[in-house]
């Protein structure tokens, strides 16, 4: 649980906006990043403050935020049935905003806001007991952002939008983040002073500066370190910027705390992701949505593991695709093996070349090493499964199960057509067709139909001399 706790600030995210340049039928703050809705990355960072409450400001597809986010206990629904500006955005809040000493305003499309950068703002808003605090940045290239005006004092005398500002106040490098700190006690009283006389004929939020400033009130200025933190996404372009720079973040991140990642322009690794020390990720690699990595394990290259679970010391050769399975320790992966949802493999389980496995256990130190398919079957330890090997596991309207025991040796191109029982120690020639339970030990053998027990048949031994 974080360390930081705001018993008595209110956060409002804004995240109304019809969003039109990003050319979709979603709304602009459920598009993803990394993996993640934007929104999903701002409400994540504003709860780590432990806020007493957060209001979420919506209009266009707002049902579909709603459904998205769902029902957090902290979290107070608002509307914006007209988008008439951020100001007008903030004012739909008074009714819910209530017994708090300051409200934080934040934007539900700049999924790069750390939660240090947010309290470092309150805090130094309330350090100074200034009435409006606005956080500001000093990006490379400032275009778009409302400029920081300030007296020859070097005090904030208003904030000016890209689009209302004269050529003079374009060259001006601070510029706002949209994002504020203001006393409760003030906020509203400003904003219900706030005009629309701009070429938007919107009610701007900055506007309360120079309103806070004619009053009387207190009005100040505080910097972020980063300024990637404020970028804010309006259209795909925008999007994939903020990913990259996300992502760069995240790969460094590992990076520093024991994870070695070869050739890391080449690597996605999604916000959901976890991955212990020692680990290897190779050129390529995708690590997608709330995979687990575990300590030691090598991946890659170009290996893709989407919702993976894999334990200690687990290596995926290159190619290789989990989607949804999981992996214990010591076991080997690949090349070009495919895990799909439901497989379930134990600890020092070799899964080789063209090998697809669905919905299916694997006991420990099992192998199919090759060219095999094996889907809805449950087997035991210390198996090999031969090249070639199929479950016959779906008659054309139903799947059926495959059971088989331990030290069970499967010869190639072998067809188990379920439902079907192998019992242990159990050998089955190459070739064979199986359509009934094999019985314990001995070899089985199948000749088109018809299958054959050797009762007492010893499997050739391995010479360890």
């Amino acid at each position: 649980m974080s360390k930081l706790h705001y018993p008595d600030l209110q956060v409002c995210v804004l995240a109304a906006g019809k969003g039109k340049r990003m050319c979709s039928n979603l709304p602009k703050v459920l598009h993803k990043v990394l993996g993640r809705a934007m929104i999903d990355h701002v409400l994540h960072t504003v709860e780590a403050l432990r806020p007493k409450s957060i209001a979420l400001v919506t209009g266009h597809a707002s049902e579909m935020v709603r459904e998205h986010v769902g029902q957090p206990a902290n979290l107070d629904w608002v509307i914006q049935d007209k988008q008439l500006g951020t100001g007008h955005a903030v004012q739909q809040c008074e009714r819910v905003i209530r017994d708090v000493r300051d409200v934080l305003i934040v934007c539900g499309d700049t999924p790069l806001l750390t939660v240090d950068t947010l309290a470092h703002l309150v805090d130094e808003h309330r350090r100074a007991g200034t009435d409006v605090t606005v956080l500001t940045a000093k990006p490379v290239n400032p275009f778009g952002y409302g400029r920081i005006v300030r007296d020859e004092s070097g005090n904030v005398t208003s904030i000016v939008e890209q689009k209302d500002a004269t050529d003079e106040q374009r060259l001006i490098g601070e510029v706002s983040s949209g994002i504020y700190c203001v006393r409760h006690e003030v906020l509203f009283d400003l904003l219900h002073l706030i005009e629309n006389r701009n070429a938007q004929e919107e009610y701007y939020l900055p506007d309360i500066v120079p309103l806070a400033l004619k009053a009387g009130q207190s009005v100040a200025a505080v910097a972020m370190n980063d300024s990637d933190e404020m970028v804010g996404v309006n259209d795909r372009v925008d999007l994939a910027h903020v990913e990259g720079l996300m992502q760069k973040h995240i790969i460094q991140d590992w990076q520093r705390r024991g994870v070695t990642i070869e050739k890391p322009d080449t690597v996605r690794i999604e916000a959901g992701v976890k991955i212990g020390i020692d680990t290897v990720i190779q050129a390529g690699c995708y690590l997608i949505g709330t995979t687990n990595v575990g300590d030691e394990c090598r991946v890659g290259p170009n290996a893709v593991l989407v919702n993976a679970w894999l334990d200690d010391r687990v290596n995926v050769y290159a190619f290789s695709h989990i989607h949804g399975a999981s992996v214990g320790s010591d076991t080997l992966v690949g090349p070009y093996a495919r895990l799909r949802p439901g497989a379930q493999l134990d600890e020092e389980v070799h899964i080789g070349n063209f090998v697809e496995v669905k919905k299916s256990v694997v006991g420990r130190g099992s192998k199919i090493n090759h060219l095999s398919y094996i889907g809805d079957a449950v087997i035991g330890s210390s198996c090999n499964i031969g090249a070639g090997t199929i479950t016959c596991n779906y008659d054309g309207a139903n799947k059926f199960v495959t059971e088989i025991g331990d030290n069970v040796f499967v010869g190639s191109d072998t067809q188990l057509v379920a439902p079907v029982k192998v019992g242990s120690d159990s050998t089955i020639g190459a070739g064979s067709t199986i359509t009934r339970n094999v019985t314990e030990g001995g070899l089985t053998l199948s000749e088109r139909n018809a299958e054959r027990y050797i009762s007492g048949w010893k499997r050739p031994q391995k010479d360890n001399g």
